[in-house]
C-alpha cells in the first residue's frame, strides 16, 4: 500500500479566532487517529518516524486544548473529579475515644485520595461534596461518631439501643487540602460486617464557594 503521510502546520493562536476550543479538541483528535492508521499502514521508516513527530505534537496539544476547555466550561478535567466508598471489614472494630475509623474495605476510591490506612480523605479539587457516613453498634453499647473536617466537628452519629443503626448525609464545600475523617467520641465498638458501617464522599460542583 501506498504510505500517505500529512502535515499539520497551523497558526493556532490565529486558527482559534474562527472556531470554538471544542472544535479544536475535536479536530486534533481526528489528526491523532489518521496519524495512528498511518503509522499503522507505512513501511517506509522516514515517513514513520515524521508522522510520529506530528502525532507527539497534536498530543501536547491536545492538552492544552483540555485546559482550555475547562476554562471556558468552568469545570476541571475528567481526572480532578474524586469520589470514594469504603467500609468497615466482617469483623467491624473496635477504637478508643478520639481514635479515628479507618474503613479499609474500599469499594470506589476516583483519584485515590482517600487512604484507607489512615481513614482520612483529603481533598484535591476545591467544590462542593455530598459526604455521608453509617454505623451499627452491638445491642450492649452505645457509641458517637463524629464527621471530622480539619479537626472540628461537622455532625454526630449516636447509636444506643439494640443493634441501632444511624446515619447521615451532609452537602459541604471544601477547599484544596481538606481533611475528613470519622472519629470515635464515646464508645468503643462498631459491629457489624461491611454492610452497616461506611463512609463515603463525592464531588457535586468543583469551583471555590
Amino acid at each position: 500500500m501506498q504510505c500517505i503521510t500529512y502535515k499539520y502546520e497551523v497558526n493556532f493562536q490565529q486558527h482559534s479566532a474562527y472556531i470554538s476550543p471544542l472544535e479544536m479538541y475535536f479536530e486534533v483528535i481526528f489528526l491523532l487517529s489518521l496519524g495512528s492508521i498511518y503509522s499503522e499502514k507505512c513501511n517506509n521508516p522516514l515517513i514513520i518516524q515524521q508522522t510520529k513527530t506530528e502525532v507527539d505534537f497534536l498530543s501536547n496539544r491536545l492538552t492544552a486544548l483540555q485546559g482550555k476547555l475547562s476554562s471556558c466550561t468552568g469545570e476541571p478535567p475528567i481526572s480532578s473529579y474524586t469520589a470514594f466508598t469504603a467500609t468497615l471489614t466482617s469483623h467491624g472494630a473496635t477504637l478508643s475515644k478520639g481514635e479515628t475509623v479507618k474503613y479499609t474495605r474500599v469499594l470506589a476510591n476516583i483519584g485515590n485520595f482517600y487512604d484507607s490506612a489512615t481513614g482520612v480523605f483529603t481533598v484535591k479539587t476545591p467544590g462542593v461534596y455530598s459526604v455521608s457516613a453509617s454505623m451499627m453498634t452491638p445491642p450492649d453499647k452505645s457509641s458517637h461518631l463524629s464527621l471530622m473536617k480539619n479537626g472540628q466537628i461537622l455532625v454526630w452519629l449516636y447509636t444506643g439501643g439494640p443493634y441501632d443503626m444511624a446515619s447521615q448525609t451532609v452537602n459541604v464545600a471544601l477547599s484544596g487540602g481538606d481533611k475528613l475523617w470519622i472519629q470515635m467520641q464515646s464508645g468503643t465498638r462498631l459491629y457489624g460486617n461491611e454492610f452497616y458501617n461506611l463512609f463515603t464522599a463525592a464531588l457535586i460542583k468543583p469551583g471555590n464557594f
